[in-house]
């Protein structure tokens, strides 16, 4: 079996342990320690701070942290010549043996150091161990133990024992001795470090197994301090107890007095003073008492603060502020420990929840005026108090949040409240004292925005009006300072009374205005009454004439709309409100409604022109018969429904154009072609008024283009290429080209066969009567006129009896000729028309320009 061997203890090894305690014991001064007696020192720093610990002393100029040797040596001199201006030898040890940790020359200067500031003898002097030992056996002879040294007698633990009770005789029954050595030995070391302060330096098995002499010296050292000085101490207490006696407070003779310990008033200060006595019941004429007050409420609960003053002259002014009416406890300590009379039961009176509250203030008010009520403090019993203080508090709530109160304590136990109310509508009001709301519960007052006085009406139902006519007019909600209300919520209420039950509506508009709308049944004298909580505002009641409503058989439409029209282009008409009494009306408002029902979706417009007229158009989309429906307050006006048939109308994506004009050109004849107008669904129209434009542009720019409207849905259109070179053709309607535009043609020179040209020439007109139809038959004064340089010329005017007339005419020559056409002395469209015959440049100069007229169907 092996193990470890434990190294063998030795008196070095005790001595380092019980030194390193004893410096330790000193060093903890400073939060400082020696872990190591053989290795700490080396610096000087521990050992400089223990020389000035024990001596009192200052070692100046040290380093307090040296880094390198010679730091550390200079350091260790310091404090060796320290000890020899103490009047100490030191012998064989030097600030190098320090330095280099030399162990037993250490503990040699440590011992000397504990000879002078332990043991306080030097070791010249007579025998200190002698001394020691001489006074130890004194105290333990009592308990007959016998101690000859300090070392071999002192392992059983009797001795110690003994001398630990001897300077405290009981501290330590001798009887109860356990009888192992370390056992008893450490038990007289902690009672001895518990009674008498004296450090546990030593470790107990080493007094036991290896008594260190003069480590036990060391220990025992203690001992004989404390003895010497406990009679020193005895007389030091007594004087200090009389000291206290006379200087300080005695808790059995402390005056508290004050009105505070018997009463007071909610949040009003209660005041009481402490009057600092000492033991004999003489004042303390000085301050720095350790009084303290504390006031608590029920079941010590709510603690208030209590303010202590110290005058520095023996009185200490308290006070405290009550929170609760209720009895509280009042208790004054000194040292922790109450003083005679403590503690006291000081009862609180103030307001509760039997408090009232009334007012204007809590019944109504009005936007921006202060709204005012009254607060009343009563105690539990409902009994009004005639002081105030209490911690009365008002919250106010209106539609828009929390609105400032202000709150106002008149000092008898009542309380003046007040706020603005900023937005109307209903409010809460809260009272609370102490935060808890009055039994009598919260407040819900109507704020009004309009002040009756500034509020008024205005709009054409306030003026006048009209039977079966719905009208309308508005409050206009005024504030009390003048200024418009910008907010809704007051409940205005408005009647109408005459000669019959008028319905009456009121809309809240939010922004301060209400509209109040009204259809009279009957004409008559009204009055309008307007009314806010039940006052009249301004200017009310107001009389107001009613007016007899438009009457639908007599009433009626007139415009070309009722004619008829075409898709997609606006129709028109106008109706006229006429009264019962044949009357037509000079004002609008009429309940007149337009609907058109046919192929298309129709959404008429229509426009009160308040002036009894209204004016309607509207816009089919699809060509057909539509239904025109006008009613007046649901009944059908006179002559209505109408029928009336929409046309159709010419498209591009459709229509086309065709002629040799789009073809050839020559630059001594006039060129044509015809326009051909197809509408959506691909069928040829058969009237005209499409708006076709032909752009024709030349060699020169632009050149002017002649279009014939032939009223069949044919256009023919005539142009002069008179330059030689390209033109650029191009036909649209409503903006977007019709099929096979835009195309080019090339123009070039003519040939000139003779002198002058010849041709025949005929074209029709086709009459339409007033509503755009088509006539079937004749009878119309036809008259064709041709301007021009003819050489020859013949012309007739045709009647052909089916509402069409032909003109037929030849002539010869060059030049430019211009043909004028009339229908009952009025030209159709597009007359005159411009005609180029032959060159014009190669004119007979001998044949000079005159007019040949045609005409039929004229009296003479």
């Amino acid at each position: 079996m092996s193990g470890t061997v434990q190294p063998t203890k030795t008196w070095i090894d005790v001595q380092k342990k019980t030194f390193t305690g004893w410096a330790n014991n000193y060093l903890k001064e400073r939060i400082l320690k020696i872990n190591d007696l053989g290795q700490d020192l080396e610096d000087g720093v521990l050992l400089i701070n223990l020389l000035e610990i024990i001596s009192s002393k200052k070692i100046l100029k040290f380093n307090k942290q040296p880094k390198i040797r010679m730091q550390k040596i200079e350091n260790n001199n310091f404090a060796i010549n320290f000890i020899k201006q103490e009047g100490l030898k030191l012998v064989g040890i030097g600030a190098e043996d320090i330095v280099d940790c030399q162990l037993k020359l250490i503990l040699g200067l440590i011992w000397t150091l504990i000879l002078r500031y332990q043991i306080q003898m030097s070791e010249d002097e007579n025998s200190p161990k002698a001394a020691l030992l001489e006074w130890v056996r004194k105290q333990v002879q009592p308990y007959g133990c016998k101690v000859d040294n300090f070392t071999e007698h002192w392992t059983d633990g009797r001795v110690l024992s003994a001398l630990t009770d001897s300077l405290k005789p009981g501290v330590l029954d001798m009887n109860t001795l356990s009888g192992d050595a370390i056992t008893d030995v450490d038990r007289a070391m902690d009672l001895a470090e518990q009674h008498y302060e004296i450090p546990k330096i030593m470790d107990p098995s080493d007094m036991v197994n290896l008594p260190d002499e003069l480590s036990v010296i060391t220990y025992v050292s203690y001992f004989r301090d404390y003895a010497l000085n406990k009679a020193k101490r005895d007389q030091d207490a007594a004087e200090a107890l009389e000291r206290r006696r006379r200087n300080f407070s005695d808790k059995d003779q402390v005056v508290v007095e004050g009105a505070g310990l018997f009463g007071g008033y909610v949040n009003r200060k209660a005041p009481f003073v402490i009057k600092a006595m000492n033991y004999y019941g003489e004042p303390i004429p000085r301050g720095g008492e350790n009084f303290a007050a504390t006031v608590v409420g029920n079941n010590d609960q709510q603690a208030l603060a209590v303010k202590l003053v110290d005058n520095q002259n023996g009185i200490y002014d308290c006070s405290y502020l009550p929170t609760l009416p209720q009895t509280y406890t009042l208790r004054v300590t000194l040292e922790g420990e109450e003083v005679v009379n403590s503690p006291w039961s000081p009862k609180i009176d103030g307001a509760t929840v039997q408090s009232n509250a009334y007012g204007p203030g809590l019944e109504g008010g009005l936007v921006g005026q202060p709204a005012k009520f009254k607060i009343q403090s009563r105690d539990d019993n409902g009994q009004p108090l005639t002081e105030g203080g209490d911690e009365f508090a008002v919250t106010v709530t209106g539609p828009n949040g929390q609105i400032p109160a202000s709150l106002s304590d008149n000092g008898d136990g009542s309380y003046d409240a007040s706020y603005t109310p900023v937005k109307g509508g209903e409010h809460t009001v809260v009272v609370t004292i102490r935060g808890e709301p009055l039994a009598q519960g919260s407040s819900h007052p109507t704020i009004f925005n309009s002040d009756v006085n500034q509020s008024y009406c205005e709009g054409p139902g306030f003026e006048k009006a009209q039977a079966r006519r719905q009208t309308e007019f508005k409050i206009h909600s005024v504030h009390s300072d003048g200024k418009h209300a910008t907010e809704g919520g007051d409940p205005f209420d408005v009647s109408i009374h005459g000669p019959h039950e008028v319905n009456v509506s009121i809309s809240d508009n939010e922004d301060g205005s209400y509209t109040v709308t009204y259809t009279p049944a009957k004409d008559g004298e009204y009055e309008i009454h307007v009314t806010l909580d039940g006052k009249p505002i301004k200017d009310i009641p107001k009389s107001i004439h009613i007016k007899p409503a438009a009457d639908p058989n007599l009433s009626y439409a007139e415009g070309p709309g009722l004619e008829g029209g075409r898709e997609n282009e606006q129709a028109q008409f106008k109706i006229h409100a006429v009264d019962p009494d044949g009357n037509h009306r000079t004002d609008g408002g009429d309940g007149f409604v337009v609907t058109i029902d046919g192929p298309s979706t129709v959404d008429p417009t229509l426009i009160d022109n308040g002036d009894g007229t209204y004016d309607v158009d509207f816009t089919a989309t699809e060509p057909g018969d539509y239904t025109i429906n006008l009613t007046l307050d649901g009944d059908n006006v006179n002559g209505f429904p109408k029928v009336v048939t929409i046309k159709p109308v010419a498209v591009s994506e459709n229509s086309y154009a065709h002629g040799p004009g789009l073809i050839e050109a020559y630059d001594n004849a006039t060129a044509e072609f015809t326009i051909f107008a197809v509408d959506k669904n691909g069928q040829a129209r058969k009237d005209g008024g499409d708006p076709f434009v032909v752009q024709i542009t030349g060699p020169q720019g632009n050149v002017e283009a002649k279009l014939h409207d032939n009223s069949d849905g044919t256009y023919l259109v005539q142009y002069d290429p008179d330059v030689v070179g390209e033109y650029n053709i191009n036909v649209t309607l409503k903006d977007t080209p019709i099929k096979n535009m835009p195309v080019s043609v090339n123009s070039i020179e003519g040939a000139d066969g003779s002198l002058s040209n010849f041709g025949s020439f005929t074209f029709t007109v086709a009459a339409n009567n007033k509503k755009g139809e088509p006539k079937t038959t004749g009878g119309d004064k036809f008259y064709v006129a041709i301007t021009g340089p003819a050489e020859f010329i013949k012309l007739e005017a045709l009647d052909n009896q089916d509402g069409s007339y032909t003109a037929k005419y030849t002539l010869q020559g060059n030049g430019r000729f211009s043909t004028d056409v009339k229908l009952n002395g009025k030209s159709i469209e597009g007359s005159p028309f411009k005609q180029v015959l032959g060159n014009p440049g190669k004119k007979n100069p001998d044949v000079k320009s005159f007019t040949t007229e045609a005409k039929c169907n004229f009296l003479n």
